[in-house]
């Protein structure tokens, strides 16, 4: 099994499809972050070349990364006037520190949760509601 994989009772979770529940973005948008971390610093048009995808695409992803945190924009002034801007991805080991946090807090909540529950509303949840079939 690939080291890539995770399978519990429920489900099997594929590194990218775990990264995009914790950060809300896009499996898609997993890609544009590795590849921005393997080549350090990048301007948008360079990820769009080197991931075969249209500049507007790889601009939205980044944009996402951005909002969630992964992946920072930084100015660089040109000599003779203007600038352009480099995206950077921040470091895999503090990606997987926030993944491993929010995976703990998700699990002590679900903990909490379950503690919680109460027999006479779960049945009345489950038995009295019509949704449920």
């Amino acid at each position: 099994m690939s080291k890539l994989l995770l399978k519990t009772p429920c489900s099997t979770w594929t590194f990218d499809s775990l990264m995009a529940c914790v950060f809300g973005i896009k499996v898609s948008d997993v890609k544009v972050y590795f590849d921005i971390l393997k080549h350090g610093p990048s301007k948008i048009n360079d990820i769009a070349e080197r991931i075969r995808r249209d500049r507007s695409t790889v601009q939205r992803a980044v944009q996402n990364l951005m909002n969630a945190g992964l992946v920072r924009r930084k100015q660089v002034n040109i000599k003779d006037g203007g600038y352009y801007y480099v995206y950077e991805a921040i470091p895999f080991e503090e990606t997987k520190k926030i993944i491993k946090k929010t995976m703990e807090e998700w699990c002590n909540n679900m903990k909490k949760w379950v503690e919680e529950l109460n027999f006479e509303d779960v049945v009345k949840e489950y038995l009295e509601n019509d949704e449920y079939g």
